[in-house]
């Protein structure tokens, strides 16, 4: 029997984690917070607070009780004040989860929010300016200066702990907020056993997790004192959303995020112990984050693409939960791949490396048409059989995409292999009444299906005939309508190439090649369909129709489509007759890797105009990023002023979540790519001042072969330069160092002859 519930403060229990510890050596205790009356940690500080205020004679009952919160403190408050009587108002910031604001309420707290953007600072600075203005009306309990903050937990959580585990602690993990927790639990820590280590969590700068604090970003507890801690490890906002996820899922814990950043970096520092007991402190519960993304059942990408179909960029929701199902136009086997066509291969691979980057699994199928008029009349002129005419082009055309660093669709259906699918479709479409025969060839009734024109936006009265609409010698009910079903000429006959129907012997038009090949892969419909914008009329158009018609399902939930290559009006011989192959531009001395680079970097939804210069800036680019990759494996070890762990973890973080920012939002490669180069300055300016050690090195190498997953155009391999180029090297420093700068410029320049770009310091510079 306790005379309040403020009685029942303190006391949690510690539970043992035992699935999630990677090291069974090692026991790893979780003081589970979320137990105290009001739900979380914070009602510690928040009691010791307001009886430290009661005790000095600074909180009488005329005054408000007021605070700036992330949540949960103002929780504590609120519980506290309406068992004592005392008003309480709080400030917090409008990013903060709905649970937290409706709890608040409920409690009879009053509330104003402050801008999101601003984060607690901008609660901070408005209940300062409220004290400082009506000193008299306010009580502010100021958890972030007031020091019965940490001494609550130096007097109760502490205490608790070595009790609950007889003393036998090795380590100690909490997050990092207002700091109080970690600042006054070391202090008793350090009095019993100095031999535990302190281990404070924090986040990066830029971060997503509730509640905690980046002491850079935010002002700075004046309660904390850095002195108090062993280690502060910065956590990463997915490792500890996911860990979270696997505490409800694995230990039966349904607790916060801030318990998932603790538990992240428990289970690491158990992993490198041989023995010993670990205490994490879950601060509070799960429930109070279920208007975030935390706990949502589908996978954590929160990718936005631009959907032709609806015009607008839209947040991406698979069909099934983590599995992504991906239809891409592949080529025509009549010919080499031209510059624009390396486009849309090159951007499928962009979204598909991404997809799967966000752990997403993805099934990509990509036809290839090896079995239409191009290739037909292509075969008949020279000589060959189909087989053999487009077998050639199709191995040109699987060289190219290795090449470019093209990941392999999962599936290659060729349209030859597809015959009586799409008889089957065209049979289906024709008996529902979509399709009609005239004078032995099929056609698809657009008048038939009244969605036609969703997808292009095309007005169909507006159709000009003869320019996107075949007109060939069969006759159709209305010339608008397309041919799904085309009548064998003679020639076709001759050969073999043609299906026998009820109709007579026919061949299967594009249009419905696609759409039957991608439902036999993919199912009646699926998740993306993405190809060139110059495709969307009238083939993905009739694609869509056609599918629809049929099964009375969208064919494809989003139609993700990038921009043309414009060929130049000026340049080279190959620019006048159209865009160039790959293997013209390696005969212009371009690599694919540079093609690559030019191609991906650009937004997907804006064209892109060919021209040298244009590939000169990106073999430069790629020269600036091979430099970078160079200068960190030849790191050897640091000078006298190494920088700081914790400066190049947030370097790190800043390269994988710039990216991952700039591509959720649409593929967006500018901003991501600027993101990068930011931060390759920033590294190389720590590699030429050698500030750098081997392990620091090696963690901007692991970075940005991790984003590599992505980008694709990174070459780690070591270099090494021909014995006559080093002698050059060697020759040339030491004429620098003799100030004979002429000589020094020559070499300079006979180096620059042989493709080498070498980069000075200044003389004397160590």
């Amino acid at each position: 029997m306790h005379y309040s519930i403020l009685d029942t403060i303190g006391n949690t229990p510690m539970v043992e984690i035992r699935r999630l510890n990677p090291n069974p050596a090692v026991r790893i205790l979780a003081k589970l917070e979320y137990v105290n009356p009001g739900g979380s940690i914070k009602d510690r500080p928040a009691l010791a607070m307001i009886e430290a205020g009661e005790q000095s004679g600074e909180l009488t009952s005329e005054k408000t009780v007021i605070e700036a919160t992330s949540g949960n403190t103002g929780i504590g408050l609120a519980m506290i004040c309406a068992v004592k009587g005392y008003r309480v108002m709080l400030a917090m910031s409008d990013a903060v989860s709905l649970e937290r604001r409706k709890i608040l309420e409920a409690r009879g707290a009053e509330i104003f929010l402050t801008p999101g953007h601003l984060g607690t600072d901008g609660a901070i600075e408005e209940v300062y300016r409220l004290v400082r203005e009506d000193p008299d009306r306010y009580f502010m309990t100021d958890q972030y200066n007031n020091p019965a903050n940490w001494q609550a937990h130096y007097q109760g959580t502490a205490g608790e702990i070595i009790e609950q585990t007889g003393g036998k602690i090795s380590a100690f993990v909490a997050t990092m907020g207002t700091t109080g927790t970690v600042m006054g639990c070391a202090r008793r820590f350090r009095e019993y056993d100095p031999d535990i280590r302190i281990i404070g969590v924090e986040p990066y700068l830029g971060h997503k997790l509730q509640g905690l604090k980046n002491l850079k970003e935010a002002y700075r507890p004046e309660i904390f004192e850095k002195k108090w801690l062993d280690e502060k490890i910065n956590i990463d906002d997915e490792e500890a959303f996911e860990m979270t996820r696997r505490l409800a899922r694995e230990e039966g814990l349904f607790v916060g995020m801030s318990s998932g950043a603790a538990m992240v970096i428990a289970a690491r520092q158990a992993a490198e112990m041989t023995e010993g007991t670990i205490v994490a402190i879950f601060a509070d519960s799960g429930e109070r984050y279920l208007s975030t993304p935390l706990f949502l059942v589908k996978k954590k990408a929160e990718i936005h693409l631009f959907n032709t179909l609806t015009r607008s960029k839209m947040p991406f929701d698979p069909i099934q939960k983590g599995r992504v199902s991906m239809y891409t136009c592949g080529p025509t086997a009549n010919k080499f791949i031209h510059l624009g066509e390396c486009r849309r291969f090159v951007f499928s691979d962009l979204l598909y490396r991404y997809l799967r980057y966000r752990d997403l699994d993805v099934n990509h199928v990509m036809n290839i048409t090896d079995m239409d008029d191009k290739t037909i009349q292509g075969s008949e002129s020279a000589g060959q059989s189909l087989v053999e005419y487009t077998r050639y082009y199709i191995d040109r055309f699987m060289a190219d995409l290795e090449a470019l660093n093209i990941v392999p669709a999962d599936h290659f259906p060729r349209a030859s292999e597809h015959v009586d699918d799409m008889v089957r479709v065209a049979t289906g479409l024709y008996d529902k009444g979509f399709a009609y025969e005239k004078l032995r060839s099929l056609y698809f009734s657009i008048g038939s299906f009244s969605e036609y024109g969703q997808l292009s936006g095309i007005d169909i009265d507006k159709i000009k005939l003869g320019a996107t609409v075949d007109l060939d010698e069969y006759e159709k009910n209305n010339p608008r309508d397309f041919t799904l079903l085309k009548r064998a000429r003679l020639s076709e006959l001759k050969r073999g190439i043609y299906v026998k129907t009820q109709w007579g012997n026919v061949r299967p038009s594009w249009h419905i090649q696609c759409a039957a090949i991608s439902m036999k892969h993919l199912g009646k419909t699926y998740d993306i369909h993405t190809s060139t914008r110059e495709l969307v009329f009238p083939h993905h158009e009739n694609e869509r129709a056609i599918a629809k018609a049929l099964t009375g399902k969208p064919l494809a939930r989003y139609w993700v489509h990038c921009e043309q290559v414009h060929a130049g009006q000026n340049g080279t011989r190959a620019q006048k007759q159209g865009l160039p192959t790959l293997e013209d531009l390696r005969n212009m001395g371009y690599t694919p890797r540079d093609v690559r680079f030019w191609l991906i970097t650009g937004h997907y939804r804006k064209p892109l105009e060919y021209g040298p210069k244009r590939l000169d800036q990106a073999q430069n680019a790629i020269r600036r990023i091979d430099a970078c990759i160079k200068g960190l494996q030849q790191v050897d070890q640091a000078g006298n002023d190494a920088a700081s762990t914790e400066e190049i973890d947030q370097i790190a973080y800043d390269i994988r979540q710039g990216l991952i920012n700039a591509m959720d939002d649409d593929l967006n490669m500018p901003r991501a790519m600027a993101a990068i180069f930011r931060k390759i300055r920033r590294i190389n300016a720590l590699v030429s001042e050698k500030r750098l050690t081997r392990e620091q090195a090696d963690k901007f190498l692991n970075t940005f072969e991790d984003i590599d997953q992505v980008l694709g155009f990174f070459d780690f391999t070591p270099k090494t330069l021909p014995p006559e180029i080093e002698a050059l090297i060697r020759e040339r420093n030491q004429a620098r160092a003799r100030k004979d700068f002429a000589r020094a410029d020559e070499i300079r320049q006979q180096l620059q002859q042989a493709g080498v770009e070498i980069k000075d310091e200044k003389i004397g510079d160590s």
